[in-house]
């Protein structure tokens, strides 16, 4: 996560509850777990709330986040800083501040989530929400075939933030591989283009100057097009 850095994924002024609107809280602030089933996946959740989508294509519009905990570049640790910046080549533990930490996390099932954002969706029952937004972390490391299906299930279309190190097929991929994947997906990338694994997005989003335009124009090829008055459009 970048919040600060990029404005992704949360709102910059305080939300009206009487709207529905909320902001992030910790899910273990206000449920536990529920009894663990044998066999059924579990999803270390941070955080599910109900603010306006901050950027992109989709800013202003009315949305679930489900901040997921974990990344693959950066521990969350203060004192792990440089060492992961290091460790993967990656700029971005020098100065993410999101707190996408395990600890304060809790495990939901992917009905159980599907559940929960249904919750945070309908908090303004005249104007309930429909689009739910995966962040992390990087959600890619737990979000999967089943969790998609659970969530268009409960009526949502989903929209997933990645810093693309994962490939959609390595985590939407079904037992009988399928593929069911987010219907929208926004890349962040954060290390250079020839090692990252996703193999398509709707949207490119670059922060500056750590990662420059120039050295994506490559990538950017794997934009799927999309039709605006009439005409192709590629968002990045």
């Amino acid at each position: 996560g970048e919040s600060q850095r990029m404005g992704m994924s949360t709102a910059t002024q305080p939300l009206a509850p009487e709207h529905g609107f909320t902001n992030e809280q910790g899910l273990a602030q206000r449920r536990t777990d529920s009894p663990r089933l044998g066999g059924v996946k579990r999803y270390a959740t941070k955080a599910v709330w109900r603010p306006l989508q901050g950027e992109g294509v989709w800013a202003g519009r009315a949305a679930v986040f489900v901040r997921f905990a974990g990344c693959n570049k950066w521990s969350g640790e203060e004192t792990d800083r440089d060492r992961d910046a290091a460790r993967t080549g990656a700029a971005c533990p020098l100065w993410c501040d999101t707190d996408f930490r395990k600890r304060g996390s809790i495990k939901p099932s992917a009905d159980e989530l599907a559940a929960e954002g249904c919750q945070a969706a309908n908090a303004n029952v005249e104007d309930p929400v429909r689009f739910v937004v995966l962040t992390g972390g990087e959600p890619l490391l737990q979000a999967d075939a089943a969790l998609m299906q659970a969530l268009h299930n409960a009526g949502f279309e989903v929209a997933t933030e990645t810093n693309g190190t994962v490939s959609l097929a390595r985590a939407f991929a079904t037992s009988e591989s399928d593929l069911v994947p987010p219907d929208w997906i926004v890349c962040s990338p954060k290390l250079p283009a020839a090692q990252l694994a996703l193999e398509w997005m709707d949207e490119l989003k670059l922060v500056v100057p750590d990662y420059h335009p120039d050295a994506y124009a490559a990538f950017a090829e794997r934009l799927r097009p999309h039709t605006v008055a009439g005409r192709p459009r590629r968002y990045a």
